[in-house]
């Protein structure tokens, strides 16, 4: 193999895209993290039967309807996200906006249909924002995975010069990366085109990742909401979606007499679109019943990547004339279409002497819904995630989350509130086991997450009957099995041929949340 410094990058065309999505890009932007306002927050965001509250507006657009009065709110958001691999942590702290919003209360002078009330509001659905550093001893070499994953194809397509397409569109990124930084030989017998690691002789002794993401989903809603006889409230949310995305990960791998180091570059941004539908039932004034649905959200999204495998492998590689050096990918950009799953969201709540209140949110999510797409204004309609989705279908589960919280009023100012949320991870039990994520591209390293536990309280002041201040804490644990890259197994099971021995990567993070507000 000659040694190409740099690689033919750019597309020729517009019509000439990659598809480089999988099911790891379709379950970042179709999960949520607890959000809200201080006061939900702090009582677990449990408020789909309660209202009253623009995080329950955002659970349950019927809880617009609870509202007697117009109300304006905003809330920052102070915190700190931890990540923790043996001896190795890393840090991210923000400070932002998490909320802000406003209703609009217009009594109408109607028996029936007392009221009709308007609204705008915007939370920060999730924060992408994390640093994670893992150093460790490996059981199989990413170069093992690289040459698997290359089998049939036939290396003058990996090979790069002047005369020859781009082999970044049609055939792996690591295979050509791999190819060109020597780490696979390529091979053929009667079965066709075959690739084995580079003979390292065993000296491999540690490998080390760190990844440093950021970004964001934003929800904006529009919701208008009424009331029957005051019993029964409806409401209704037309939903726009604000995603922005980046990570940057490099992972080492070093021998006795040298190393290789991959570093890829992902940033994905785009929009999305969907509604809630909800209705709050009060049978008695001591009860309240509520049930909503979130329809699927349809995303429009456009990434760019690059990559480079930088090596220095003189010792084991046997071809004349090897040097070190560099591999290099130019930006590319891609486009395609996301539906996330639609939500089911069953809440009660009770409401004792105007002092106490008690409730429970439990909320249905089936992620093997998820479906990757081609762009809605692509003229090729052909499917080019059918495989994807298959694997989505068959690695996904539906899912339970659990939120409870209360609140006691100590006094007509003072307010005090407790909660806990339970999130469940959304894997299939034998794909979370055996950890053999279906990785496209060339960043490898994923995390297969495991269930979130938030602890969560806060106080709430009203200063008269305009102003109000309420303080909440969040307190959030979840473990992961952090990969490298994917186990590979054989055709007849058993343990993985290439095993990848994941991280136990633990996640915690402190979020102190202030909400203000005035009521007129």
């Amino acid at each position: 193999m000659k040694k190409i410094t740099y690689l033919l990058a750019f597309m020729l065309t517009l019509s000439m895209t990659l598809f480089a999505q999988g099911e790891v890009d379709a379950l970042r932007f179709s999960r949520e993290d607890l959000h809200g306002t201080a006061r939900a927050m702090s009582m677990g965001g449990a408020f789909g039967a309660l209202g009253g509250d623009l995080t329950g507006v955002s659970v349950n657009p019927a809880g617009i309807a609870v509202y007697r009065s117009s109300e304006v709110v905003g809330t920052l958001n102070l915190s700190r996200e931890g990540s923790s691999v043996t001896d190795n942590d890393a840090h991210k702290s923000r400070f932002d906006v998490d909320n802000l919003g406003f209703v609009g209360y217009f009594p109408l002078r109607n028996d029936v249909i007392p009221l009709i009330n308007f609204g705008f509001s915007f939370n920060k659905l999730k924060s992408f924002d994390k640093n994670i550093d893992a150093v460790g001893t490996p059981t199989s070499s990413m170069i093992d995975y690289i040459a698997d994953r290359s089998a049939g194809v036939n290396p003058t397509s990996l090979e790069m010069g002047d005369n020859l397409p781009d082999p970044f569109e049609s055939q792996p990124w690591l295979s050509v990366l791999g190819f060109n930084s020597y780490l696979i030989n390529d091979h053929q017998d009667a079965q066709g085109y075959y690739y084995t690691p580079l003979n390292t002789r065993g000296e491999l002794f540690g490998h080390e990742l760190k990844t440093r993401e950021k970004g964001y989903i934003d929800n904006y809603d529009f919701t208008v909401g009424t009331t029957i006889n005051y019993v029964l409230n409806l409401g209704l949310s037309l939903s726009i979606k604000d995603v922005s995305y980046s990570v940057t990960s490099d992972y080492w791998e070093d021998y006795d007499n040298g190393n290789y180091r991959l570093t890829n570059w992902l940033t994905t941004s785009g929009a999305g679109i969907s509604a809630k539908f909800g209705a709050i039932y009060r049978p008695v004034n001591e009860l309240r019943l509520g049930l909503s649905y979130h329809t699927p959200t349809y995303y429009a999204l456009n990434e760019t990547f690059e990559a480079e495998m930088e090596d220095d492998m003189g010792a084991y590689v046997t071809e004349q004339g090897y040097e070190p050096g560099t591999t290099y990918s130019k930006r590319f950009s891609n486009e395609y279409d996301l539906k996330t799953p639609g939500k089911l969201v069953a809440s009660a709540a009770t409401v004792l002497g105007g002092k106490f209140i008690a409730s429970i949110d439990y909320e249905l999510i089936n992620y093997s819904n998820m479906k990757l797409m081609t762009p809605s204004n692509s003229v090729d309609d052909t499917d080019w995630y059918e495989i994807d989705n298959e694997y989505i279908s068959t690695d996904f589960n539906s899912v339970s989350t659990v939120k409870v919280g209360t609140e006691y009023r100590f006094s007509p100012s003072f307010y005090g509130r407790l909660g806990y949320a339970w999130m469940q991870n959304p894997y299939d039990v034998d794909f979370k086991e055996a950890g053999n994520a279906a990785i496209v591209g060339s960043n490898t390293i994923h995390r297969i997450e495991g269930d979130s536990n938030y602890f969560t309280g806060g106080v709430g002041f009203r200063f008269n009957q305009n102003f109000f201040l309420d303080l909440a804490l969040v307190y959030k644990t979840q473990t992961d099995d952090l990969y490298a890259f994917p186990n590979l197994y054989s055709d007849g099971g058993g343990a993985p041929i290439i095993d990848a021995n994941p991280f136990e990567l633990n996640n915690n993070s402190f979020r102190g949340l202030i909400t203000l507000g005035y009521k007129f």
